[in-house]
């Protein structure tokens, strides 16, 4: 994955997670380059492109402002729903097995009761 879209991921992780509200200044390209270990242009693309989604609003002189939340990607939902299925899995067979050691109880307490006749 090209390091641009590597940040472009990060940043819009970050976004999401709510390190940054609608209308909050974002830190200037300079320290992005020095978080990221990056270079100007790697960094300017990234966030060049979370303006085209309307997620930032870059104001020449002014700074690069939160100007919507992320909406999710058919990946990320994707993600997420997978997650669900897994957890929805778990949750079944969880039950499944609460249900089997039930049956095992009710079968040894009724053969202990014909055991005592």
């Amino acid at each position: 994955m090209p390091r641009y879209r590597e940040i472009y991921a990060d940043l819009r992780r970050r976004i999401a997670d709510g390190e940054w509200q609608i209308g909050d200044r974002l830190p200037d390209l300079g320290a992005f380059m020095e978080h990221y270990n990056a270079s100007l242009n790697t960094v300017r693309r990234a966030t060049v492109d979370l303006r085209d989604e309307g997620v930032l609003r870059i104001s020449q002189g002014d700074g690069t402002f939160l100007a919507a939340p992320p909406q999710s990607t058919n990946d990320e939902l994707l993600e997420r729903l997978r997650g669900a299925q897994a957890a929805i899995g778990d949750a079944i067979a969880a039950l499944e097995a609460a249900n089997r050691i039930d049956a095992i109880a009710d079968l040894l307490e009724a053969k202990g009761e014909s055991d005592a006749r």
